[in-house]
């Protein structure tokens, strides 16, 4: 066990989560998630949606990949698979469930801001990209530093 690695990859991780709450803080409305109600409004001057269209996808890497190492970090070297396929697969199940008609979710609890994350989202298949390229990342950066391990 490499504990050199491991501190390395936990600090990478969490500067990643950090440059995607920067992400949602300057492009997001405030309103959008539960954690921006907790910071200070952030309203650009501009807002350039051909940069957001495109960008989109960017929180839903980040959030897979990082999680993804967080977990492998957690549960163990042996769960390493397991770990990335896991936070694809939720993601994935999130970005569906924004695909859902109005009718089905009425329905969800409103635990967690639930309701209103599937009703406001938007589905977009370069989110799905995103959740196989972020497990597929958080999994070549783990097996390239088991590699180096040996």
């Amino acid at each position: 066990m490499n504990r050199r690695f491991d501190y390395g990859l936990i600090a990478f991780a969490m500067f990643v989560l950090l440059a995607g709450l920067a992400y949602y803080w300057a492009i997001r409305p405030a309103g959008s998630t539960v954690f921006l109600s907790l910071l200070p409004a952030f309203a650009p001057e501009y807002s350039s949606t051909l940069f957001t269209r495109w960008s989109g996808w960017l929180p839903t890497f980040i959030h897979v990949f990082a999680f993804a190492l967080l977990t492998y970090l957690a549960l163990g070297r042996r769960h390493a698979l397991f770990a990335c396929l896991l936070w694809g697969v939720i993601n994935a199940l999130f970005e569906f469930g924004q695909a859902l008609p109005a009718e089905t979710v009425e329905w969800m609890p409103e635990l967690f801001n639930l309701r209103t994350y599937f009703s406001h989202g938007i589905f977009d298949p370069l989110d799905l990209v995103a959740c196989v390229t972020g497990a597929w990342a958080a999994w070549a950066l783990i097996r390239s530093g088991e590699t180096h391990e040996h």
